[in-house]
């Protein structure tokens, strides 16, 4: 059977042993670690609640024009795709939780039709959230970013995550072409998953 999959981002670790005289390989991939923030509806979220789904993960703030209000108009998209999907989430974490606080996140939320059980945002300590951007998920912003915005401010980027919390698909959350190809990806890890469960 000629089964397409996806490939799995930043290899952490080759874990080398000897088995029967031969050396083998085996790759230990970066997972997105462990976090506690507050969500839009005012309750604490962590990774536990994305125990056993595939998500996508992206950073903005709700004041930030153009290309967040295109990542979320995209968003929608992959909520629509997946509305029947329970498997899959979205998590969208705020650059600017000093501002955006939950009142102002389930605003927001409700002006891109959010469900909250299928798509989260997520406000907190805004160190803590920097470290999820830059070393969870392995983002990497411009230089360029202006002073008065945070860096993670300028990332267009949607982060696909399976299961077992490994990054699977990185894209450009503002290019629609680039969202079809992460909904076709999504689908092809529930297939994955699900051709694994048959087994």
């Amino acid at each position: 059977m000629n089964r397409f999959s996806l490939r799995t981002y930043f290899p952490a670790t080759v874990d080398s042993t000897m088995v029967a005289g031969q050396w083998k390989y085996d790759t230990v991939y970066h997972t997105v670690p462990d976090f506690k923030l507050t969500s839009h509806t005012g309750t604490t979220f962590s990774q536990k609640n994305l125990e056993g789904k595939i998500y996508v993960a992206n950073f903005f703030y709700t004041a930030c024009q153009a290309p967040c209000t295109q990542m979320s108009t995209q968003l929608g998209r992959v909520q629509d795709a997946f509305r029947l999907q329970p498997d899959v989430k979205i998590v969208s974490y705020t650059t600017k939780p000093q501002e955006d606080t939950p009142e102002v996140l389930r605003a927001y939320a409700q002006s891109f039709h959010a469900k909250p059980e299928k798509w989260v945002f997520l406000t907190g300590p805004s160190d803590q959230i920097d470290q999820l951007a830059s070393q969870g998920y392995r983002l990497t912003f411009p230089e360029s970013a202006l002073p008065e915005q945070t860096p993670q401010a300028q990332s267009n980027r949607l982060v696909l995550v399976d299961k077992e919390k490994q990054v699977r698909g990185i894209y450009d959350g503002t290019d629609a072409a680039e969202v079809d190809r992460l909904i076709t990806e999504i689908n092809v890890l529930l297939a994955e998953y699900n051709l694994d469960h048959g087994k």
